[in-house]
């Protein structure tokens, strides 16, 4: 069978064509509001919340402009600044309102220089779809084909392991020991135990040498008289 591509040349048709199929998109999407005005130029086209509470603005064109990106980005700040009074008025939608808005475009075709905005943009997750409107036979439907989709969870790093405390240089050695003893085979002779070191005895005292006091030699000086006698002597060899 032929298929046919229907023209859409109405805004507000496409948003009701996108709005009964929304499933198509993203399972889960409700829709709070349609044609939400944010100013005298812009306004949001759906304003829906996802299965995790997080509120999501749905942007359709029926063909690229660039001012499209400009204008999500407006539509963000508004829905952002009013996401507390949503919750109250939506208590059943559970509207999470630490998450900021997310923005889902949809356009016939996308540019190289959008692509590539979208990609740069920090802090508000935009995500890129383009758009068909097909009849085949007495069927028509919306063909929705992914561009560009910013990465909705961040990849989980694997958790640390908590590091074994190292065992003992000891310890290990005993647990070795054990283990080569288990392996020998019963023929084999066993380890002698190892000696026990003595513990060595202090070394004695050595004996202080005993001072032996030498006593003096006095000097024994001959008599007066003998040495009168040796020198008379003397006087008569030299006469």
């Amino acid at each position: 069978m032929p298929v046919e591509h229907i023209a859409i040349e109405d805004p507000k048709e496409l948003v009701n064509i996108v709005s009964k199929e929304l499933n198509e998109i993203e399972k889960g999407l409700k829709i709070i509001g349609n044609e939400i005005p944010v100013d005298e130029k812009t306004k949001i086209g759906m304003l829906c919340h996802d299965e995790n509470g997080q509120l999501v603005i749905v942007q359709t064109a029926i063909k690229e402009d660039k001012n499209m990106i400009f204008e999500a980005l407006k539509c963000v700040d508004y829905v952002d600044k009013f996401k507390t009074m949503l919750a109250v008025t939506y208590p059943k939608s559970k509207i999470d309102t630490a998450k900021t808005p997310r923005v889902i475009l949809l356009a016939p075709e996308y540019s190289e220089e959008v692509i590539n905005i979208v990609k740069r943009i920090k802090g508000v997750q935009i995500n890129l779809y383009t758009w068909e409107y097909l009849k085949i036979g007495d069927y028509k439907g919306l063909h929705i084909e992914p561009i560009f989709i910013y990465p909705l969870k961040k990849e989980e790093k694997p958790e640390k392991k908590p590091k074994k405390e190292e065992e003992k240089p000891a310890k290990k050695k005993e647990e070795k020991e054990k283990k080569e003893e288990k392996s020998a085979p019963e023929t084999a002779p066993k380890p002698k135990p190892k000696p026990e070191t003595e513990p060595k005895p202090k070394p004695e005292p050595e004996p202080k040498p005993i001072k032996t006091e030498v006593p003096k030699t006095e000097q024994v000086f001959p008599p007066p008289e003998e040495k009168k006698k040796k020198e008379q002597k003397r006087r008569l060899k030299l006469f």
